[in-house]
């Protein structure tokens, strides 16, 4: 019943998907341009090194030849890529002052993407909460700005959680796969993808409840952190299930999008993909916590064991 509920609640919610949308545009185009500003440099740079500018005029070859149609040139020009290529890693690591900076650049645009994409999660998990609690149309500018607060602490903490949790997954499985299968790379990467897949079910199973903690049961961003680690909220093992399943069909449902459109869809199947999660998510908390929730308009969720309301606190508002 819970994903019956939760794909209601994301139609009833629709609309929410264009104001991500605009908000998830402005954070790639910022992203991007800090991005550029790191990463331009860096390549100018290399522009006095011959194993660079080889590399990068065998690549205008092989563009040529492939336009042409000439294909028998191209593992001469392939070759060549990879030669200079590898004498261009010695080269860096000789001289790793630049490489080392605009990594370190990168790494800290990176946090800065997902310290605003966590406040637009944020703030589109207030204007769900309206919705099913009140069937308010909410301000995506009015709800950051009045969330912009607990947003940005709930970001701060999150986000290098988030981010030390996927680097330490993705450098202890490449690791240990390189070092079993590493003559075997088609089967290391599919068991790289399966097992990335369940570890991200782990993560999103202990932080599920974290937000609606915060934003449905109004607790701290810190007393919302201990209860999703508590996992009082569900089922582990069905909620779980839900987020390691999601995974799979969510990287499904966006590669076919992108291969079927040329990537034109990607534009709105990225951010239904956070209102899907963010949708269960609060779906979830309010059927364990048993709250009352809007559906649709004329629907309304409630609790199997739902006390009535005596003369006496009606009378008091209670």
């Amino acid at each position: 019943m819970r994903f019956k509920h939760t794909i209601n609640v994301l139609i009833d919610n629709f609309r929410v998907t264009y104001k991500l949308l605009v908000y998830l545009l402005i954070v790639v185009l910022i992203t991007t341009g800090l991005g550029a500003a790191i990463v331009v440099p860096f390549f100018d740079r290399l522009g006095h090194v011959e194993y660079y500018t080889a590399i990068t005029e065998a690549v205008r070859i092989v563009l040529r030849e492939i336009i042409h149609g000439n294909f028998m040139s191209l593992p001469e020009h392939f070759e060549t890529i990879s030669t200079n290529f590898t004498d261009l890693l010695s080269y860096l690591s000789e001289n790793p002052g630049d490489l080392v900076l605009s990594a370190l650049g990168l790494v800290f645009v990176a946090l800065i993407s997902r310290f605003l994409i966590s406040l637009g999660n944020y703030t589109a998990c207030a204007l769900i909460n309206d919705k099913m609690a009140m069937q308010a149309n909410s301000s995506f500018c009015g709800a950051l700005i009045k969330n912009l607060g607990n947003a940005s602490l709930y970001s701060v903490i999150y986000m290098p959680i988030s981010f030390v949790y996927d680097v330490a997954c993705v450098v202890v499985l490449y690791l240990i796969l390189s070092a079993v299968l590493g003559s075997s790379p088609i089967i290391a990467i599919f068991l790289f993808f399966v097992c990335m897949v369940l570890l991200t079910g782990v993560k999103m199973l202990f932080t599920t409840d974290w937000l609606p903690a915060i934003i449905c049961g109004k607790k701290s961003v810190a007393g919302a952190l201990r209860y999703s680690f508590s996992r009082k909220s569900g089922s582990s093992g069905s909620v779980y299930s839900f987020f390691a399943s999601s995974a799979v069909a969510i990287l499904a449902f966006n590669v076919l999008a992108a291969i079927g459109t040329f990537g034109a869809a990607l534009i709105i199947t990225v951010p239904l993909s956070y209102l899907y999660l963010l949708c269960y998510e609060l779906v979830n908390y309010c059927d364990s916590n048993e709250i009352k929730y809007f559906i649709d308009k004329r629907t309304i969720i409630k609790p199997e064991h739902e006390q009535e309301t005596s003369r006496e606190q009606f009378l008091k508002g209670e």
